[in-house]
């Protein structure tokens, strides 16, 4: 599923008829990066990316601070929590109590 910065950055692409071949061309960044930041497969981007991006369309580059932050203020799922959750008590448990168990041990729990 698109983020907000992909449908932007597939937006502004198509609006200029360009194919992906030659906006990774003119930033020089990867096809494949850039294909996954449109559908949404790539969650973080880099300053210099962002950079590479803005020069290449011409647009301002907190221009793109708004789908950012759409992004970012995404809610975390019940499952995303619970593993949140789960690996904070743990992590207290080995730093505060010294009791030496192995995080390893939350996640065969949580998926086996």
């Amino acid at each position: 599923m698109a983020t907000p910065l992909g449908q932007e950055l597939r937006r502004l692409r198509l609006e200029r008829n360009l194919r992906l071949e030659e906006v990774a061309k003119g930033t020089g960044i990867t096809l494949q990066y850039l294909s996954m930041l449109e559908k949404g497969d790539r969650k973080s981007v880099s300053f210099e990316i962002m950079a590479d991006i803005s020069r290449f369309y011409g647009v301002p580059l907190d221009y793109f601070a708004a789908f950012l932050k759409v992004e970012e203020s995404k809610q975390l799922s019940d499952v995303e929590i619970m593993l949140w959750q789960a690996i904070n008590e743990k992590v207290r448990e080995e730093i505060y109590f010294k009791k030496g168990n192995s995080l390893k041990s939350i996640f065969s729990k949580l998926f086996h």
